[in-house]
């Protein structure tokens, strides 16, 4: 089954329960809460390389879901850190060489791969302990360990990346970019380097 179907099919259940309306705080404590502690989100990939050579082809996309700890700094949890950790099913095509880092003439080359993910997030919200429609802006950077296959041995297993997540109660758009580049460091990809820039959709909920 198309990863595609599988992120709408989640996707139906979770918007159904995400941000649902509520006066019961969600800590022991009303004027210290956690919010936006599961999410689900999908992207569109786009390769980003200095070489003009470097193309991408067809429709390449990415999955990603997790767990984050809430930890409010203030009283009134409008700003808070959070912590936790995810997975994510990326893949995309291009005339890259997963194996060597050089560009390929005339074909275009797969790569699909899982990541463990280790998020950290920097939190601004308009919530309260008693309404849970609110603005956010979230501030975050992500360490992944790429599960590689044999077959795109020139990608990186472990690679850091920046992102914001912004928008209005169940909507929230999300921006991504590498932080290093993909290849492998070696004589042969210096001039084919890329990086992988990500705009969607984050679902948060709980």
């Amino acid at each position: 089954m198309s990863f595609n179907y599988i992120f709408l099919f989640f996707t139906s259940i979770f918007f159904s329960f995400g941000q649902v309306q509520s006066f019961i705080p969600d800590s022991l404590s009303n004027l210290k809460y956690r919010e936006d502690q599961f999410y689900i989100g999908t992207n569109y990939v786009l390769i980003k390389g200095e070489n003009p050579l470097i193309q991408q082809n067809d429709f390449s996309s990415q999955i990603h879901f997790g767990f984050l700890r809430d930890l409010p700094l203030n009283k009134e949890g409008s700003w808070s850190i959070a912590m936790g950790l995810g997975y994510a099913y990326t893949q995309f095509q291009s005339n890259l060489d997963l194996k060597t880092g050089s560009i390929s003439s005339g074909s275009f080359n797969s790569a699909k791969y899982g990541s463990l993910s280790l998020p950290f997030e920097i939190r601004w919200r308009s919530s309260t302990s008693t309404s849970f429609s609110f603005w956010r802006v979230y501030l975050g950077t992500q360490f992944h360990y790429n599960f590689i296959p044999e077959n795109s041995r020139a990608l990186k297993k472990l690679t850091p990346r920046s992102s914001i997540n912004l928008g209005y109660n169940t909507w929230n758009f999300s921006i991504g970019y590498d932080l290093s580049p993909r290849f492998v460091d070696s004589k042969n990809n210096e001039s084919t380097q890329f990086k992988l820039f990500t705009i969607g959709l984050i679902f948060y909920f709980f």
